[in-house]
């Protein structure tokens, strides 16, 4: 057969312009345009191309691991002796007795599928874990529970099955996590947004909500779902009781059904705060309102990111129809990875004596814990400390998550050169904090914020402590010899 011209050009099935518009429309700040720009830039100091620092510093994404976070031991040796049972007989008693739980629930067929909900035995230990850490009588049904893969995927499953068409709306708390504004695109639907104040720590505000629900209405955007970030992704805020049961009573009384995004809830440093559950609180007000809560193993103490594992919780009474097609579509999907269920199971099941654990395995779990969670608590305070001393930056007291929320007060002179050159200010800023230094942060118009405000989203993850501290003072001196320049 004649060998076709090089010069002919393939004909590609596809373009951009038969991709599904809502998919192209969807945008991910967390990995978009100054993480993309970070990866060439490694790229070419990979290659010998010279730049003032010598490697950059991903701070765009909580991704504890990367940073050096170590895993805890236990977890990590029953999670090994299930994927390979040789090594069963060089791991303690305490790891080969909960290995043998697992087995005799399981088998060693981690490879193989689970029910598309889940293993049962994980399913069990979460709902053991929500009547105890909600200290409640009101254990949840295993039928309640499915587990996923991290809490996206759940999140993503719910937002397809309930946003119906264009005129559904979704309220989201603004800042947010871009993975809602993301997902609410796809599936075609409209975003309502409601602004925490950011004065006043990042609160969520009745008036606010009454606001926006009326707005929606008046457009004929129909809300169907009040997006709920507690601990706050990106802002770092924890709401208390009465925040929680503002937001459920308005759920309640416009019919609207509320999605907890719960999976920082381990990640609470301010000693005046705690965590409370929307499922305990809407227990204790016996409200009639329809709440899915989800959590992961990529956060908290834990922070298995590339595991994948997490769960989702209905937590209340919902339509028996609704509740089929819920487990009918994730049975479409299959099961979530096995080892994520895994790793979800022993994220909510530590080793206890109360199980026959040895007080040596107790103890070296409890220390691991309380040793990452302590240096958690100290960078969150490292990075909030120079955040406030760097002139022209305004950070509020990182009170839980893993990140900073600052506001940047950037001069006109500065906003309308940026505008110039075609670029959002704070986006044009972080890309010259990124080619100058080598720090990556995530714009804050990327988690959407109230107009005429900039910020950036970082992470406090760096490790050691040294590093972190020595990135703060590198980042404080830029920023306002940068920044004067412009004055």
């Amino acid at each position: 057969m004649k060998q076709l011209s090089k010069s002919i050009r393939y004909a590609y099935w596809n373009t951009i312009k038969d991709i599904n518009p809502l998919f192209v429309e969807a945008q991910y700040a967390v990995r978009g345009q100054v993480p993309s720009m970070a990866a060439t830039i490694q790229e070419e100091i990979n290659a010998g191309k010279k730049y003032p620092f010598d490697s950059i510093t991903e701070l765009n994404i909580g991704n504890p691991q990367t940073f050096g976070q170590k895993p805890i031991t236990f977890n990590r040796s029953v999670l090994a002796s299930m994927l390979d049972p040789n090594i069963l007989k060089y791991q303690s008693g305490d790891v080969q007795r909960r290995v043998k739980f697992y087995n005799d629930k399981i088998g060693f067929q981690v490879g193989a599928y689970s029910q598309s909900p889940g293993y049962p035995v994980i399913r069990e230990a979460v709902a053991n874990f929500i009547q105890k850490r909600d200290a409640t009588k009101n254990r949840p049904s295993i039928n309640d529970i499915i587990l996923t893969d991290g809490a996206s995927s759940g999140i993503t499953l719910m937002f397809n099955l309930l946003l119906k068409d264009k005129n559904d709306g979704v309220m989201i708390p603004i800042p947010q996590y871009p993975l809602y504004s993301a997902v609410i695109a796809q599936c075609g639907a409209q975003q309502i947004p409601y602004y925490l104040v950011e004065d006043k720590n990042w609160s969520a505000e009745q008036k606010q909500l009454e606001e926006q629900y009326s707005k929606a209405k008046r457009n004929g955007i129909n809300p169907r779902i009040l997006v709920c970030i507690n601990p706050g992704n990106p802002t770092g805020q924890v709401f208390d009781k009465q925040s929680i049961v503002e937001m459920i009573k308005f759920a309640a009384d416009k019919k609207i059904t509320i999605f907890a995004d719960e999976v920082y809830q381990e990640n609470i440093y301010d000693p005046k705060k705690k965590f409370i559950s929307f499922r305990k609180v809407a227990n204790e007000l016996n409200l009639d309102v329809e709440i899915y809560s989800f959590h992961s193993i990529s956060k908290g103490i834990t922070g298995e990111c590339g595991l994948r594992g997490g769960y989702m919780e209905i937590t209340s009474k919902i339509d028996s129809e609704v509740h089929f097609q819920i487990h009918k579509s994730k049975t479409i999907m299959l099961c979530s990875n096995t080892v994520g269920q895994l790793m979800t199971g022993l994220m909510v099941t530590p080793p206890t004596t109360d199980e026959g654990c040895s007080e040596p395995t107790v103890s070296q779990y409890n220390e691991e814990c309380k040793a990452l969670f302590t240096s958690l608590q100290r960078r969150a305070g490292i990075v909030t400390q120079y955040l406030n001393q760097t002139k022209g930056v305004s950070c509020q007291p990182i009170e839980g998550a893993m990140y900073a929320f600052p506001r940047i007060f950037l001069s006109d002179k500065y906003v309308q050169h940026a505008r110039k050159l075609g670029y959002e200010p704070d986006v044009l800023y972080c890309l010259d904090l990124l080619k100058e230094t080598g720090l990556v942060v995530v714009p804050g118009s990327g988690f959407l914020q109230y107009p005429g405000t900039y910020h950036f989203r970082m992470t406090i993850l760096i490790l050691p402590e040294e590093k972190l501290l020595a990135k703060m003072k590198i980042f404080q001196q830029w920023h306002e010899s940068y920044i004067a320049k412009f004055q």
